[in-house]
């Protein structure tokens, strides 16, 4: 059977069905699964094995579209305020500081080989684009959960917006240089911009929608997610604005619209694997391996310069916002694939009828030759970033969830106890994004408590918590750390440091003594204090516990 003759539902069945064991392979051989995916694309494609030409790309466009629509969706959610609050110096600083340093090596070395200005500066716009897809998958794969991943995903997200600015702005001042574009130069800059926050507008009208229609129980998240992230995209492609920006701006909005509208977010993870497993197979179908020969001098010195830059901009970064050492040692790597969006840049610029023909095929060999290497060498790197970072396997349920980074305030300025008591509480309720239980009711229950007996358990550890009607699903809490000491009541008579605060829903009693015992038993260490002490943000507080407790403190629930 010829391929054009196979159907397309037929076609996404066997790129299944031959991409699911090449990843389940590559994950044997000790690379992601997403490499294995994309490896598969390619033999099956037409560089090699011709079972699928790239008729068969353009035929399944609506599905890939949708996935990197899903994608970007996800990657957007990740940006939420009550998760990054206190993480926003370090986040800036890396995502700034990687898409800089991209942008200008590449910039200045394709002057240094030869190219033209306008060359280089297009080519520099699309090096700052990474690839969420291939980072997500790393991620889910991995199972990772810790500051690094934190961190890598909120940038990631920063990383795509700008990147479609960078890019916008760029062609449209090239454009003007060349004499083609018959307006002003701020016309020239403006007009991009407008179709940035045309699509930025789309995301939040739709998001706005959605949260309507599932609040009034109009229709079911799954079905209302999948419709909101369809409209997205499809209306973004109707309106000639960038399908990935929409989703994007639509998955920010919803990852802050409140901890009760999370369960949005993940309502359609069941989707993602066959949806990121055909995604990677068709990338891996599409991938024109024969653009590494026509690469030459330009196309490796864009390789490498981007790689340099992503790679010393993630670290410069990290470490001017003063982060733990496992994370600015591994940051910059994690960055290196490039797919979708590079991708869909030079798509930009090949129907860009302004632009010289030259110019547009140099990008065009360029960057597709770059994705190639990318694609493939990146994951088995973002992989090896993410085990050396200490990161794998820990995203799973822990007895003890809530000690985030998130969930920490350090250093905790505070009158007396109960000034703590009140402060702690404020935070509490804000971190964890709960409206149903007020400050006040809060505060009430855990000084009831608190002045029947106190609740510091010497040592310099204190754990007021409560008990309370409504709010969460689960047991949340808050740890305060105040250098100076605080009088507590203790029954040693020494002052408090470390204060966790914990609020328990009153359907939750039975689980409520086994968490106590765990956070007494971490803040009880002597090296996880000795560590606490002298943190000087939430971040080191975060590697103070995580560092200096075992399994036997803070044990991962089964699956």
């Amino acid at each position: 059977m010829e391929p054009q003759s196979v159907s397309p539902l037929l076609s996404i069945g066997l790129l299944f069905v031959a991409a699911y064991p090449a990843g389940l392979l590559a994950r044997k051989l000790g690379v992601p699964a997403v490499t294995g995916n994309i490896l598969a694309g390619v033999l099956l494609g037409p560089s090699f094995l011709k079972v699928f030409d790239r008729t068969v790309a353009h035929e399944l466009e609506p599905i890939t579209i949708f996935a990197m629509g899903l994608i970007t969706f996800v990657t957007g959610a990740h940006l939420s305020y009550r998760r990054l609050h206190n993480a926003l110096g370090r986040i800036l600083s890396v995502t700034f500081f990687q898409v800089a340093g991209s942008f200008l090596f590449v910039t200045l070395g394709a002057l240094w080989v030869g190219a033209g200005w306008k060359t280089a500066v297009l080519l520099g716009a699309i090096a700052t684009s990474g690839s969420p897809a291939a980072l997500l998958a790393v991620v889910r794969e991995e199972r990772a959960k810790g500051l690094l991943v934190k961190t890598l995903l909120a940038s990631v997200a920063l990383d795509n917006v700008l990147s479609i600015v960078f890019f916008a702005v760029a062609r449209s001042q090239v454009v003007y240089r060349l004499g083609t574009l018959d307006e002003s130069l701020w016309a020239a800059t403006l007009t991009p911009l407008q179709q940035i926050a045309f699509s930025a507008f789309l995301g939040v009208a739709t998001a706005g929608a959605v949260l309507l229609v599932i609040r009034w129980k109009l229709i079911e998240p799954f079905s209302g997610l999948f419709l909101a992230i369809l409209l997205t995209v499809g209306g973004a492609q109707f309106f000639g604005v960038s399908p990935l920006l929409a989703p994007l701006v639509l998955g920010i909005i919803l990852g802050n619209s409140g901890r009760e509208n999370e369960g949005l977010i993940t309502s359609l993870e069941s989707l993602q694997p066959m949806l990121l497993t055909c995604f990677f197979t068709l990338a891996g179908v599409d991938l024109d391996t024969s653009k590494l020969v026509t690469m030459g001098a330009l196309g490796a010195v864009y390789f490498f310069a981007r790689g340099t830059g992503k790679i010393l901009g993630g670290y410069c970064g990290a470490a001017l916002s003063g982060t733990i050492s496992r994370l600015r040692n591994n940051i910059g790597p994690t960055f290196l694939p490039q797919g979708g969006l590079a991708i869909g840049l030079v798509v930009l610029v090949q129907g860009d009828f302004r632009l010289p023909q030259e110019l547009i095929t140099t990008i065009t060999n360029v960057v597709l030759a770059a994705v190639v290497l990318n694609e493939i060498l990146g994951p088995p790197l973002v992989r090896r970033a993410i085990a050396r970072s200490e990161e794998a396997g820990k995203g799973r349920r822990r007895i003890v969830e809530f000690l985030q980074e998130e969930h920490i305030q350090t250093p905790l300025r505070v009158t007396d106890k109960w000034d703590a008591i009140r402060q702690l509480a404020a935070f509490l309720l804000k971190s964890h994004g709960i409206k149903k239980v007020t400050p006040e009711d809060l505060v009430r229950s855990v000084e009831e408590r608190e002045r029947t007996i106190s609740t510091a358990m010497g040592e310099g550890v204190a754990i007021p918590h409560a008990k309370i009607p409504a709010g969460p699903d689960e047991i949340v809490g808050v740890m305060g750390i105040c250098p100076p000491g605080i009088d507590f009541d203790a029954p040693d008579g020494n002052p408090v440091h470390f204060i966790v605060m914990i609020a328990t829903p009153k359907e939750d009693i039975d689980k409520h003594l086994q968490v106590m015992a765990a956070v007494a038993r971490i803040v009880s260490d002597p090296g996880v204090r000795a560590r606490l002490i002298i943190a000087r943000n939430p971040a080191e507080a975060f590697e103070a516990i995580e560092t200096g407790l075992t399994e036997d403190y803070n044990y991962f629930l089964e699956d």
